[in-house]
C-alpha cells in the first residue's frame, strides 16, 4: 500500500507540536531553576537580562508552535508558519547559549553547575521534542553551538579549540539521538496514517458491499433481497399502490438491437422511474428491479385516481425514451403497468401476486397500458 507522505509529514509534525505542548511544565522548571541559581551570581542584573531574553524567546516560540499547530491541523499552507518556527528556535539556541556566559570567579560552584546542566538538558529536550522537525531543531542547535564559540570573543580564555570540539561534540551527540529518534516518530506516523487508510478503505469496501447487497448492480435500483424487506415493515397506516412494470417485447429489442441497446433502454426506464418518484415527492428506495424488463414501484399514495395518474405518466415516458437515447429509432419501446392498492394489514405476497396479475392482464389487452387489480 502507497502511504500518502503528505499525511504522514502532517502526522509527525502534529505528533511534535503535542510534544512540545506538552513540555511546557519542563520548560517552566528549567526557567524557575535558572532564576534560583542567577541569585547567587555576582552578576545577576546580566544574568537575569538574559533570562528575559530566553522568557521572550519563549514566548515568540509558543506563538510561532501554536501557529504551525493550527495551520497543520486545518490542512492550510505552513511554508510561512515553518519559516517562522525555524526563526524562534535559532533565538531559543541563541539565548540559551548566552546564558552559559562565563561567571565571575567568585559566582558558588553549585550554582554554575546547576545552570550548565539545565542549559544542557533543556538543548536536549528541546531538541528530541522537535526530533521530526529536522529545520527548527537544527536551526536550534547550530545557533546555540556559534553563540557558545562566539562567547570567546567576550572570555579569550575561552578561545580554546578543545573547549569548541567539546562543544560540536555534544551538539553532535545531541543531533544523533534527536534524529533517531525523529525516525521513530515518522515511522510511528506511516503506520497510524497506514491503519487509518486500510481502515477507510474497509468501511469503503463494506458500505459498497452493503449498498450492492441492496441495490441492482445494472439500474441502482433496489433488488429483489430490498423488495422483500418490505415482508418486514408491512403496510403503513394509510394504504399505498403498488406497481408492476414490465417492459413489452424486450426480448426483441435485446435481438434485433444488441443486449448492450437492451441495458441502455433498463438503464433509461430506471431513471424515468427516479425521477417520476422524485417530481412525487417519494425516495427512490420505494423503486425496485425484479429482474430482467421488471420493475416494481411502492408509491405512497392513498388516492387511487392519483396513482392511476402516476402510472399513465410513467407509461408514456417510457414510450418516449427512443426519443431520449441515440440509435433507437426504429425500437419499439413500452411498458405494461399494473397497480394494486396495498391495505394496511395486509401481507405483502399478497399485494405482490395482485399487481402482477394486473401487470399480466395489461398484457394480454394489449400491451402498453395500464390496468389495476379488483
Amino acid at each position: 500500500m502507497t502511504v500518502d507522505p503528505h499525511k504522514v509529514r502532517q502526522e509527525s509534525m502534529i505528533a511534535m507540536l503535542e510534544r512540545e505542548h506538552r513540555s511546557l511544565t519542563s520548560s517552566f522548571l528549567a526557567l524557575a531553576l535558572l532564576a534560583v541559581a542567577f541569585a547567587f551570581f555576582p552578576n545577576k542584573l546580566t544574568m537575569y537580562a538574559l533570562l528575559t531574553l530566553r522568557l521572550a524567546s519563549f514566548a515568540f516560540t509558543r506563538r510561532a508552535a501554536s501557529a504551525l499547530e493550527n495551520a497543520v491541523r486545518k490542512r492550510r499552507e505552513s511554508a510561512s508558519p515553518q519559516r517562522t518556527m525555524i526563526i524562534a528556535m535559532a533565538l531559543t539556541g541563541i539565548t540559551l547559549g548566552l546564558m552559559l556566559l562565563p561567571p565571575p570567579a567568585d559566582t558558588p560552584f553549585a550554582a554554575v553547575q546547576m545552570v550548565r546542566a539545565v542549559i544542557l538538558i533543556a538543548v536536549a529536550l528541546i531538541a528530541v521534542t522537535l526530533a521530526a522537525m529536522p529545520a527548527p531543531r537544527d536551526a536550534m542547535l547550530a545557533s546555540f553551538f556559534v553563540t557558545t564559540c562566539s562567547l570567546s570573543l567576550v572570555e579569550p580564555q575561552l578561545a580554546n579549540p578543545a573547549i569548541w570540539l567539546v562543544a560540536a561534540i555534544i551538539c553532535l551527540g545531541i543531533r544523533t539521538y534527536a534524529s533517531s529518534t525523529g525516525h521513530h516518530i515518522v515511522a510511528a506516523a506511516e503506520v497510524l496514517v497506514e491503519k487509518r487508510q486500510l481502515s477507510e478503505d474497509l468501511s469503503i469496501a463494506l458500505a459498497r458491499a452493503e449498498y450492492l447487497g441492496s441495490r441492482d448492480a445494472l439500474t441502482g435500483l433496489g433488488n429483489r433481497r430490498k423488495l422483500f424487506e418490505q415482508r418486514e415493515t408491512g403496510c403503513a397506516d394509510e394504504s399505498r399502490h403498488v406497481l408492476m412494470i414490465d417492459l413489452d417485447r424486450f426480448k426483441t429489442i435485446n435481438d434485433d438491437f444488441g443486449h448492450s441497446v437492451g441495458d441502455r433502454v433498463l438503464v433509461a426506464a430506471a431513471d424515468i422511474i427516479r425521477e417520476r418518484l422524485a417530481q412525487a415527492g417519494s425516495s427512490d428506495d420505494l423503486a425496485f428491479r425484479l429482474g430482467g424488463e421488471e420493475f416494481l414501484v411502492i408509491l405512497n399514495q392513498d388516492d387511487g385516481a392519483a396513482a392511476r395518474l402516476f402510472a399513465e405518466d410513467l407509461r408514456l415516458e417510457i414510450a418516449d425514451i427512443r426519443s431520449r437515447e441515440k440509435g433507437l429509432e426504429g425500437a419499439t419501446i413500452s411498458a405494461s403497468i399494473g397497480i394494486a392498492r396495498w391495505q394496511p394489514g395486509e401481507e405483502f405476497d399478497d399485494v405482490l401476486q395482485r399487481s402482477d396479475a394486473a401487470c399480466y392482464m395489461a398484457k394480454n389487452t394489449g400491451r402498453n397500458r395500464v390496468r389495476a387489480a379488483a
